[in-house]
């Protein structure tokens, strides 16, 4: 904008579109990381009913029959393997929102 105010005025247009560009660009970027705060929380919720889901299968085996080898119990496996993959989603959502709070680029490099 350094070009005087007749620049300015025939091209305020151009100018606007431009700084309403930006502005959204920045945030979409900032509900990203909102986003994934959020998802967190939520993966976080589930994680601990799949736990309490966990504990209440291996007491109730207990109480069934205590020969029983608890890993051979298909629901319990069931459960094991939900729980490896929100545990999985939420380490990839920690990683992305890290990448996004603490970068290794200036902002400029990074998001285009």
């Amino acid at each position: 904008m350094g070009k005087g105010l007749r620049y300015t005025m025939n091209n305020l247009g151009d100018i606007f579109v431009d700084t309403m560009g930006k502005f959204w660009c920045n945030v979409k970027l900032s509900t990203k990381g909102i986003k994934l705060t959020h998802n967190i929380h939520e993966l976080s919720t589930k994680k601990i009913k799949i736990q309490k889901k966990i504990g209440e299968r291996l007491s109730n085996i207990k109480k069934e029959s205590p020969e029983l080898v608890v890993f051979e119990d298909k629901e319990l496996s069931q459960l094991f393997t939900v729980l490896e993959m929100i545990e999985g989603e939420i380490a990839a959502s920690i990683y992305e929102r890290e990448e996004r709070l603490y970068p290794k680029k200036p902002m400029d490099e990074q998001y285009t």
